[in-house]
């Protein structure tokens, strides 16, 4: 196999998906990945070959991605350029090339898209990524209310499963995807969260915004919550939305 052709032909793969990742959106990415598969079977086969190959070819198939990544990263001198270019790298890996890679059909798909992420994270230790799938993205969308609440915990070295975190998610799931417009408000946020979340992290003060939201917005609606005053924590949320779109999206 023509190792160098498909390390060319994968670079411009990951430059095809990076176009999708920057619209990247709930109501396309299922239509998106199909078309994907669709055009680039040939493609995914030959990647395929190369990873079950032998042990080696899996390593070097692997890397390609990532040092091509590097090597751009490398030539830009600006350090605040790099970090934002960095994150839209990022977004491309974990929302469309990585799931893509994982469509592939082998006992070795699994082993393959792991070590390229390893690879990833010891070329870019302050930009690391974890593995994700096409059924982990499409599941994601059912997060909704939490994607910004859950940047903010993160920024505070909350985990994952944080007491904030677990009585919001109940909220969404038991109150406000309980009525119509609860579920047309989670399904219009869902929307746009994703890049505010996105613009905030290019932002130099990032961690202050966060905690900003968090003294401002989220520790209160917790306490709403706890008191059983939902709906004004719904109008809280709603209110920490408007103005976080107004400010990330549309100034």
């Amino acid at each position: 196999m023509n190792h160098e052709n498909l390390r060319s032909d994968m670079i411009t793969l990951f430059g095809e998906t990076a176009d999708y990742a920057k619209k990247f959106h709930k109501s396309t990415y299922e239509t998106d990945m199909d078309t994907l598969l669709n055009q680039h079977g040939a493609l995914l086969g030959r990647i395929r070959e190369a990873f079950e190959e032998s042990d080696e070819s899996l390593e070097e198939t692997a890397s390609y991605i990532p040092q091509y990544v590097e090597e751009q990263l490398m030539a830009i001198p600006s350090k605040r350029k790099r970090d934002m270019v960095c994150l839209d790298y990022n977004m491309n890996m974990v929302s469309y090339f990585v799931p893509l890679m994982g469509e592939i059909t082998s006992v070795k798909t699994k082993e393959f898209t792991d070590r390229m992420i390893a690879v990833w994270n010891q070329k870019m230790p302050g930009n690391k990524i974890s593995h994700s799938s096409r059924d982990q993205i499409q599941g994601g969308f059912k997060k909704g209310l939490c994607y910004i609440t859950t940047a903010v915990c993160k920024s505070l070295d909350k985990p994952d499963n944080c007491y904030e975190l677990s009585l919001l998610r109940d909220y969404r799931d038991q109150y406000m995807l309980e009525s119509k417009e609860g579920m047309k408000t989670v399904e219009e946020y869902y929307n746009i969260a994703p890049t505010i979340v996105k613009r905030i992290n290019r932002q130099e003060d990032a961690a202050q915004i966060y905690e900003g939201i968090w003294e401002e917005y989220l520790s209160p609606c917790v306490k709403l919550i706890e008191e059983g005053r939902k709906k004004e924590c719904q109008d809280l949320y709603s209110d920490m939305v408007h103005k976080l779109e107004k400010k990330y999206l549309y100034s």
